[in-house]
């Protein structure tokens, strides 16, 4: 029999695969999957050579048994869940709340700011495309009172969001110049959020299944291509926490595909100008 070929300190054992897919659904509640084995070496191989491990194995052996450096944990936190974004992805979603699902609600609430939470909100592009809107529907006075949180797992993600820069191609995706020219301003390495829209912004290192959540009610939640990555329990526990912050006539948006109704009967599909969305079970 032809002996094997030595494992390379750039492979991933199926038993240090597993240990790592343990460590991301702990801390995370997303499910690695064995197909994304190959993109994971091409996210971890840098890490374990800038923090000085002899390859990927060594790597998740230390960070999954002693937990030693949170600055390792944190970077490979940040590494397996800093997702692509873009301003106003998929326009769907983004038209509803515009023509339909805002000024509803603005109405109904009379002169109380609007509050929206955008669950992942990766490096922003999705929160401050709701902070757009927002202007965009309310009186300028109304919206400065209104908020918008943004929430996300990684904290590499949540700090380029507060930062609120962004480069030549991310504006290029989703903005247009009219839009780009009214909410930010040009400076070195590409274009600032405006005071204004910073001002209705907020964004905190979270997670979406933490069990002693902080946050308070709102009256739209964005949660979209978020639950695709988690597992039976792990969608129950998202639900659960957004249902208990969601007002009684608010709205939930998830991704195409992604059936809250089918996971949590205490969630109603509706249909708003085309999109399939939720709102609470016995809500009128």
């Amino acid at each position: 029999m032809i002996p094997a070929p030595p494992m390379s300190s750039n492979d991933l054992s199926p038993f240090h695969f597993d240990l790592l897919a343990q460590f991301l659904r702990k801390e995370s509640g997303i499910i690695l999957r064995p197909e994304k084995s190959y993109s994971l070496r091409a996210k971890l191989q840098p890490l374990a050579r800038e923090w000085g491990y002899e390859g990927l194995n060594d790597l998740v052996s230390h960070v999954y048994r002693e937990r030693h450096n949170p600055a390792v944990v944190d970077a490979i936190l940040n590494a397996l869940t800093i997702k692509e974004t873009s301003f106003f992805r998929d326009r769907k979603p983004f038209e509803a709340l515009r023509r339909t699902i805002l000024p509803e609600l603005a109405e109904k609430r009379g002169s109380r700011e609007l509050k929206l939470w955008s669950t992942a909100c990766s490096t922003g592009q999705e929160a401050v495309s709701l902070a757009i809107l927002l202007y965009q529907v309310l009186p300028s006075e109304r919206a400065n009172r209104s908020l918008v949180i943004g929430t996300d797992v990684s904290e590499e993600a949540i700090s380029r969001a507060r930062r609120g820069i962004y480069s030549e191609l991310d504006v290029a995706r989703g903005l247009s110049p009219e839009t780009l020219q009214t909410f930010f301003e040009p400076v070195a390495g590409g274009y600032r959020l405006r005071d204004d829209l910073r001002g209705t912004l907020r964004y905190r290192g979270l997670n979406l299944l933490a069990p002693d959540f902080p946050l308070s009610r709102f009256d739209v939640v964005m949660c979209r291509n978020v639950l695709i990555y988690f597992d039976d329990e792990g969608k129950r526990r998202a639900l659960d926490n957004i249902h208990a912050r969601l007002a009684s006539d608010g709205f939930l948006l998830t991704g195409a595909g992604e059936d809250a109704q089918r996971v949590d009967s205490r969630f109603r599909r509706v249909n708003v100008d085309g999109l399939q969305c939720y709102c609470k079970a016995g809500a009128s």
